[in-house]
């Protein structure tokens, strides 16, 4: 199958990566990652099904043992696994997988996964022989029952192990720990909160009694489904009603629920229970809460408690590395120079690098200088390195998504499936969110159904890719179809909201994003830094400034540390408004809670004092910009420049101008932009034309901005200088769009040729031209001036004459230019269309 590329191969040229997966394959096949208990599976279920690594050894052992010294499992062996999957009767393979299991404990695991690869077509078969109640005494029928619950369990099919277990219980039996803890795992995975909560009532009940591994899988499953205040509670009874002591393992779960459901002040009163009930915190523990303060942006406190570690004794591991480098946002925001150092003070340490911490670095140190990610992916061992074949896979499956070359990365991970080398889901997360970026989101979801196929569960990552392709798409009615998906599944669920918020945002939906809002507080999910800045800003981007700075305001109180972003978002609002003196109020408050106000943040000050012509005020904040080390760069130039222009001070323009080339700041189109309105609305066009010569002196590409502002001043002009700069224009391969068009057709109507402006517009329509508002309001004026058209005279003649072939010149351009366009339409060729329907896709999760 051949998944679509978002750029084109190079055939001629081979990936240097391609050639590593070669070197990569050879080494695969290490026995770390062998299971020769294997061999015995069906070949479609070699990848799904495999047994635990704790167990592997003993199962090894026993397995050996038994087939040196007794036929009987040569035969069983034979009976269960040979041939295809109903080449010999069901009824005896189970019998004869029994017969194993019978032989030693340590092969019952083994025994279970052998059934396991003939569900769900053999479910009904399997559930009939287990409670059969032929030959053979109750022992044996309760290790028949056993075995089918175990084998409906390693397959994941939680109601089929519901109705054994509820067989066992008749039976007077008393199911296993071990089974239980995995059945609870498995019902909560699903979402089945009031099957899990029965199943352990009935053992508090009627036994085994719970242990701690139960109370653990309990506190996992109800955070993992944001029910903090029922696992707090079980925390609470675990030691007074049952006698269990609660682990830092129990603790650790808790944290990471509240930190990631956003009570991350609860967290931490947690860990000071946990420190003062004399559980020691674990490096784990302090990786949390480092992350969770990373998150929020208060990173003098997480360097603080990363100190602290070593202070109590905890060394740091490398996840708490990767935590610090991609929570500073080094690797993220170029600052490589810091990256690299953390990364060093890991190796000094003499910790390894994962393929998270290559991915991290790896992706900054691509993004802002491609020898740093060569030598972060030649350090990464590609010959022979210490990181493992499926960590090495994932670098370069990142890698090549990263260098744009989907379709080389789609044949790595392919050629890996197919050699058998393990694969994990951060490569298939990486293609996913590649191939979402590029706008292939029916090539991110069929990579998702074959991650399914392989019987890798997708993680919150995966789906978070998924989500944010379809809404940069604008396709938030299926992304929201993702969204409920994750929630009825118990995924976490705080950047998933945040994605989608922002996206119903960005599409101007406010009724959307205040929904989204409000099921985020429905499901206690508590808003985060990140959310929070979100919905700030997105509350800020359609101007809803009270319900703005209402929403600024909670998030400071509940402790949480608006950054520079979200400082510049709502003093932006407040601007727009027109509400100045709150503006400088939160630039005043920004620098008491120890933020810096950046340029962009003086800029957007400018912009408000500009539009309120304070032109006074706006030379005093610029130097104080320039007094706290800020410099001013061409967005402050232009701003200013454009706001004495609008005032009619053609000579502080020119200040302004002067200043900025003297501090070195080089003018940009817009810049030019602006100042050649304001020549053309002064009626200055030969200093117009000057600028269009300065143009093309310092190689700056006039846009169509340029054009239009010279054409609506040439339309106003004098007849000789108009059709002298119009040679000028026509020369610099001058491509008008609909906006030229307008400008044409007003100056029909302003010079008392109606009839023509009409004329033009129905030609115009004819050929299919898109009119926007200010055409069909032009034609409107036209259709008025025509009623009273004067008697032109001799120089009216020659001014119409003039736009005549001005119009026909901007006509005959776009006529050209709308039928030598190329259509290109990809194709799906590689997908199957039943695959568009999202509920399909999602359920066969």
């Amino acid at each position: 199958m051949r998944l679509l590329a978002a750029a084109a191969r190079q055939p001629n040229t081979p990936h240097p990566l391609l050639a590593a997966l070669r070197r990569l394959l050879s080494t695969a096949t290490s026995s770390y990652y062998y299971d020769p208990t294997a061999q015995f599976l069906h070949p479609d279920h070699r990848r799904v099904l495999s047994l635990p690594a704790s167990l592997r050894h003993d199962a090894h052992l026993a397995l050996a043992r038994l087939l040196k010294t007794s036929p009987q499992c040569h035969l069983a062996l034979h009976a269960v696994s040979g041939g295809s999957p109903y080449s010999s009767p069901l009824a005896a393979r189970f019998a004869a997988a029994s017969r194993l299991s019978a032989s030693a404990s340590a092969l019952r695991p083994f025994a279970a996964i052998l059934l396991a690869a003939l569900l769900p077509a053999a479910s009904a078969d399997l559930l009939s022989w287990s409670s059969s109640s032929s030959s053979g005494c109750a022992r044996a029928r309760y290790a028949a029952l056993r075995l089918a619950l175990h084998a409906f369990l390693a397959a994941g099919m939680a109601a089929e192990a519901l109705h054994v277990l509820a067989r066992v219980r008749r039976s007077g039996n008393t199911p296993s720990l071990s089974a239980l803890a995995a059945l609870l795992r498995l019902l909560f995975r699903g979402g089945e909160v009031r099957a899990a909560w029965n199943v352990f009532e009935e053992m508090a009940a009627r036994g085994p009694r719970p242990s701690l591994a139960i109370f653990n899988a309990m506190l996992l499953g109800f955070c993992h489904r944001g029910m903090l205040r029922l696992a707090s509670g079980l925390l609470g009874v675990m030691e007074n009603k049952f006698g269990v002591v609660p682990d830092a393992c129990s603790y650790n779960i808790l944290i990471k629920g509240h930190c990631v459901f956003g009570w991350s002040g609860d967290a931490f009163k947690l860990f000071e229970e946990m420190c003062t009930s004399g559980r020691d915190p674990t490096v784990m523990t302090y990786n949390i809460l480092v992350d969770v303060l990373c998150h929020e942006g208060r990173m003098v406190e997480a360097r603080k408690l990363f100190d602290e570690m070593a202070q109590v004794g905890i060394k740091a591991n490398t996840i708490t590395f990767n935590v610090l480098i991609d929570g500073d946002g080094y690797a993220k925001t170029g600052r490589m120079d810091e990256a690299s150092t953390a990364y060093k003070e890991m190796i000094v340490r003499g910790l390894v690098p994962d393929s998270c911490t290559f991915n991290i670095l790896a992706a900054g140190a691509y993004k802002f200088g491609h020898n740093a990610a060569q030598l972060l992916v030649h350090d990464c061992g590609m010959s022979g390195s210490h990181i493992s074949a499926a960590e090495r896979l994932d670098v370069l499956v990142c890698r090549l998504c990263w260098d744009g070359r989907l379709d080389d990365a789609w044949e790595l991970l392919h050629g890996a499936i197919e050699q058998g080398v393990p694969v994990s889901v951060a490569g298939f997360n990486a293609l996913i969110a590649a191939y979402s970026k590029e706008g292939l989101h029916e090539a991110a979801f069929q990579l998702y159904r074959i991650m399914n196929k392989l019987g890798l569960a997708p993680s919150t990552h995966t789906f978070n890719y998924l989500i944010m392709g379809l809404c940069h798409q604008g396709r938030l009615d299926e992304a929201q179809l993702v969204l409920e998906h994750m929630v009825s599944k118990g995924y976490c669920l705080s950047t998933s909201f945040t994605i989608y918020l922002d996206a119903s945002f960005r599409e101007g939906d406010a009724v959307r994003a205040l929904k989204c809002w409000d099921d985020m507080e429905k499901i206690g999910l508590q808003p985060d830094f990140i959310a929070f800045s979100a919905y700030v800003n997105g509350l800020c981007r359609l101007d809803y400034v009270n319900e703005a700075y209402q929403a600024f305001f909670e998030m400071t109180t509940r402790g949480l540390v608006p950054n520079n972003i979200t400082y510049n978002s709502i003093i932006s609002a407040f601007c727009r408004a027109g509400n100045m003196a709150e503006a400088l109020k939160l630039q005043k408050q920004m620098r008491q809670s120890g933020l810096v106000p950046d340029v962009y943040t003086s800029n957007i000050l400018i912009d408000g004092l500009c539009r309120e012509g304070n032109l006074n005020m706006v030379d005093s904040l610029l130097l104080d910009m320039c007094s706290n080390g800020l410099i001013p760069d061409t967005v402050t130039y232009n701003t200013i420049i454009n706001a004495y222009c609008s005032a009619k001070d053609m000579n502080g323009a020119m200040n302004f101008m002067n200043k900025m080339f003297a501090a070195g700041c080089e003018p940009d189109i817009f810049t030019y932009n602006i100042w050649m309105h304001s020549l053309c609305s002064n009626h200055m066009l030969n200093q117009a034309g000057k600028v269009l010569d300065e143009l093309a002196a310092r190689g700056c590409a006039p846009n169509s901005v340029t054009y239009n502002t010279l054409m609506d001043g040439i339309c106003s002009d004098v007849l000789d200088r108009a059709m002298i700069l119009t040679g000028r224009l026509i020369k610099m391969a001058f491509q008008p769009n609909t906006i030229t068009l307008n400008v044409f057709l007003s100056h029909f109507c302003k010079q008392g040729f109606g009839k023509r402006a009409l004329m033009w517009a129905e030609k115009l329509r004819e050929d299919s031209f898109v009119f926007d508002d200010a055409t069909r309001n032009i034609i409107d004026w036209a259709q008025r001036e025509m009623e009273n058209d004067p008697q032109a005279s001799k120089e009216d003649i020659d001014r119409c004459l003039f736009l005549e072939f001005l119009m026909f010149m901007t006509y005959e351009t776009m006529h050209n230019s709308r039928s030598s366009k190329a259509t290109h339409v990809p194709t799906d060729k590689g997908f199957d269309p039943a695959g568009s329907n999202m509920m399909t896709i999602l359920d066969t999760g």
